[in-house]
């Protein structure tokens, strides 16, 4: 009996004792669905954006000086986040806490009316349980990005408020290589940040499938989609919500994998549409049997019964349209093509 004590004791000492010291606070950011979407203000000429840096450190080639010009030629200002250039780590720009903290600064700010992601690569998934995104319910501002990104927008969507799917200032291209589909992606984020941005139309796609639908836009990158299933950042498909997906660089049967899981979870056959983007440099076509990566997925989305857009310029290509995550969209396939209407 003596020696069971003990063992209680030791066990409840352990439990008290589990956080560790150079951990922030894990806030309860994205458990709560909530019933009501908040919309950030949309800018006006003169307000400024904050730009972080919360996965991977940028190249010594990155240009801010541009960059800062491009978003002054829109009518913004432009502030950095301290550790922004960041390059002590071998992959990350800072620490988990120095991206948190740059990340959480920028929320917290007043004068700070957008926040955008310099780039992605892998790491604002470790910056969840470091960050208190619920500021954004009263504080509301625009959360732009894409790629790596999309975890922070799966976040938002969980605590209902809007963000920003679209190109990031590290895709922005300058001189020569500023050609038509870079304008078109960069003008696109001008217009969303602004409010001009209120409808997509595509031309038709041989894979579409009619209908007319409505629900929340969620999404983005599939493999961090996938990478949430199970977790508190998991897509509420228990509401009315049209999925949104674009890929990078994975072989065409991991993409056949990845479609499995959305289909064994459940939350493929609950989706009101689907939008299909840029599924760009996909390696394995030829070891799996498949070419187009479209195939893959017009296996698993076609049978649903559900309008599908084929062919959205959304992901990891030019042009990357902005797409408001979070928003009440209308979808609508037919003969002569398909409209997104936000």
């Amino acid at each position: 009996m003596k020696l069971l004590f003990l063992l209680f004791a030791l066990l409840c000492s352990t439990g008290t004792s589990a956080q560790r010291p150079d951990t922030l606070p894990q806030p309860d950011t994205v458990k709560r669905p909530c019933a009501a979407f908040v919309r950030p203000p949309y800018l006006r000429l003169g307000d400024t954006v904050g730009i972080v840096t919360p996965a991977r450190k940028l190249s010594e080639k990155a240009d801010t000086a541009k960059v800062r010009e491009r978003f002054a030629s829109w009518g913004l200002n432009v502030k950095f986040a301290p550790h922004f250039f960041d390059r002590e780590q071998p992959y990350f720009a800072g620490t988990d806490l120095q991206r948190a903290a740059d990340l959480q600064a920028m929320l917290d700010d007043p004068g700070i009316r957008a926040v955008v992601s310099y780039q992605g690569g892998y790491g604002s998934v470790r910056l969840l349980p470091l960050v208190d995104l619920t500021r954004l319910r009263e504080q509301p501002k625009w959360l732009v990005g894409f790629s790596d990104v999309t975890m922070l927008h799966l976040a938002l969507g969980r605590l209902g408020v809007e963000s920003l799917h679209a190109t990031m200032p590290g895709k922005f291209r300058f001189g020569a290589d500023e050609q038509a589909d870079a304008i078109r992606s960069d003008e696109s984020l001008r217009s969303a940040l602004m409010g001009l941005w209120t409808r997509i139309d595509l031309d038709p796609h041989p894979l579409d499938c009619p209908g007319t639908a409505q629900g929340r836009l969620t999404g983005g990158n599939l493999a961090i989609v996938c990478s949430a299933i199970g977790t508190p950042e998991e897509p509420d498909f228990d509401t009315p919500a049209v999925l949104f997906i674009e890929e990078v660089g994975e072989h065409m049967y991991r993409l056949d994998r990845m479609m499995q899981q959305l289909v064994r979870s459940g939350l493929l056959a609950k989706c009101r549409a689907i939008l299909v983007g840029h599924f760009t440099d996909m390696a394995g076509a030829r070891h799996f049997g498949v070419e187009d990566p479209y195939d893959i997925i017009a296996h698993y989305v076609r049978p649903l019964g559900i309008p599908v857009v084929f062919g959205l310029p959304a992901g990891h290509e030019d042009p990357n349209v902005a797409l408001y995550m979070g928003r009440e969209v209308t979808v609508t396939v037919g003969d002569t093509g398909a409209s997104i209407e936000f």
